[in-house]
């Protein structure tokens, strides 16, 4: 099997809910040359989709210190930012939200996790400001109805 099949195959142990076995394979995959940066993030997402967000963190910094994608890095920094805030680091993920809502205005699935961010530093007019705006300028996206499963568990009616 090449390196390539082997991560493919890893990813799709992770999306599957096989977290172990997927790092497993892709921490043998950090011997060879070529793609840490992608295989550090894959480790972050494996470690982030299992809820064990402290060891995440190293992986998605570790990401970002390597070559990524476009698209991967964004991943990345998201990633990051999401998990700053999931583990309590709020000041350090309000700056990568501001640098990511800057660098990325297509990318609406930010929008949400920075409003919670914001919402736990009681910033309300901020939060309540980026949601208004992320309604009346989007109609809703795939991006964040992806998110949906995950921002649900923040919702609670009142």
């Amino acid at each position: 099997m090449t390196n390539s099949q082997r991560l493919n195959y890893a990813i799709d142990l992770r999306k599957k809910g096989f977290f172990e076995e997927s790092r497993n394979i892709l921490l043998s995959l950090l011997a060879s040359d070529s793609g840490q940066g992608t295989l550090y993030l894959n480790i972050a997402w494996s470690y982030d989709n299992q809820g064990l967000e402290k060891e995440a963190l190293e992986y998605y910094t570790k990401s970002l210190n390597e070559t990524l994608s476009e698209d991967e890095y964004f991943e990345a920094k998201f990633g990051l930012a999401c998990t700053h805030r999931c583990l309590g680091n709020l000041h350090d993920a309000e700056q990568i939200f501001e640098i990511l809502i800057k660098d990325y205005p297509s990318k609406t699935e930010i929008v949400p996790f920075f409003a919670l961010c914001l919402m736990s530093l009681d910033k309300m007019d901020r939060a309540c400001e980026l949601l208004f705006e992320l309604l009346i300028q989007h109609p809703p996206t795939q991006a964040i109805s992806s998110y949906r499963r995950a921002l649900l568990e923040y919702y609670s009616p009142r």
